[in-house]
């Protein structure tokens, strides 16, 4: 098992590597690139289709994985597999109806950042869209948050909302060079202890071939940038991260601890999450839209305290350290051991907080557009 999950990290990986540059010569023949100007301060027109190798690096290996164990439980004389992985090829086949619903959501949001990348869509048009992939998706029993409640719509209206809210979570930290892919990684490692932790290895395989197509798109999206990741890619990496918490369970033979399904998603995403909540406050407090285009993120704070694009990358990484790593703790643990992290990513973000007022102090509202 442990082979088989390396391979689809590798192998996401590869393809990643081998398909952006591919991608981007064909994303500038298409015009499917970001022109400088307003907000923007790369110099001149950057491809946008890094989402598209994304989407192609993390689907094609779990995809070809779990078709071709479907086609050996169906026939297992076409090709041999050794004998001690057949219990994970016959768990894997009987999973495929559930990927396929996954991937058909994450093929569906990724085009529709597609489509914003290419012609652009009004900020109230995407979050419709968005709102109805997510419906679609929690309607499968699977991939709903029960968090105890027994109500089935309760349980699809919590899941929506936590799908949009991861999605739109990355989409805005797609704000500058490596932000959004370097977060996704660190927050999709975090939980992918968790779910080796607990023997989830279909949400493990997952998040190995999504981290493995991150990385192989961020050695061309760090600054300075030679191709974004734009929409598609944002969105997906949000809906993919989303979809892993749903579908993983908090349960263990030793504790059934209630607070897990809570605590641990919001401590891994402690900090997109801050990110997001504190630009609509900002935007409400300055009586600006709420989906307009500004410079209120996290990092423009951070490069208004004079921080290059690598120190404001290198400061959101550490601070994703040192938040989402306690999600990590051992299962089982007493009441109090839960919290324990909760409080530390509380503390991590007061202290940002405090910073900020204070370097704020002296300071307008954030620039518009």
């Amino acid at each position: 098992m442990r082979v088989i999950l390396a391979g689809a990290f590798v192998i996401a990986f590869v393809i990643s590597v081998v398909l952006v540059p591919i991608i981007k010569k064909a994303a500038r023949k298409w015009d499917l690139v970001d022109h400088p100007g307003g907000r923007k301060r790369h110099a001149g027109a950057i491809p946008l289709g890094g989402g598209i190798g994304l989407f192609l690096a993390t689907v094609l290996p779990v995809l070809a994985a779990g078709i071709l164990s479907a086609v050996w439980v169906a026939d297992p004389s076409l090709f041999r597999v050794p004998s001690h992985l057949h219990p994970d090829v016959q768990i894997a086949a009987g999973r495929l109806p559930l990927l396929l619903k996954v991937l058909a959501g994450g093929l569906a949001i990724a085009l529709l950042g597609l489509w914003d990348d290419a012609r652009g869509l009004r900020p109230s048009l995407k979050l419709v869209g968005q709102f109805i992939i997510a419906f679609g998706v929690a309607l499968v029993p699977e991939v709903r948050v029960t968090l105890f409640i027994s109500s089935a719509w309760v349980q699809i209206a919590i899941t929506t909302v936590w799908i949009v809210l991861l999605v739109n979570c990355f989409n805005l930290l797609d704000n500058m060079d490596g932000q959004s892919g370097l977060v996704a990684f660190l927050t999709g490692a975090a939980l992918l202890v968790v779910a080796l932790q607990t023997d989830q290895y279909f949400i493990a395989g997952l998040l190995l071939a999504l981290l493995g197509g991150v990385l192989g798109l961020l050695l061309f999206n760090f600054p300075p940038a030679s191709i974004f990741m734009g929409d598609s890619g944002s969105m997906f990496v949000g809906y993919m991260l989303a979809v892993a918490t749903t579908l993983a369970t908090f349960r263990t033979p030793r504790a059934l601890n209630p607070f897990f399904p809570v605590v641990v998603p919001l401590v891994i995403f402690a900090i997109p999450l801050y990110d997001t909540i504190s630009v609509l406050v900002i935007r409400m407090k300055d009586r600006r839209p709420l989906f307009g285009a500004d410079r209120s993120h996290f990092s423009h704070r951070l490069m208004r305290l004079g921080m290059g694009d690598r120190m404001v990358l290198l400061t959101v990484g550490l601070t994703v350290m040192a938040t989402s790593p306690g999600a990590t703790i051992p299962y089982g643990s007493s009441t109090w051991r839960v919290v324990i992290p909760a409080i530390q990513a509380l503390a991590v973000i007061l202290v940002i907080v405090q910073l900020e007022l204070v370097s704020a102090r002296n300071r307008g509202p954030a620039p518009e557009e």
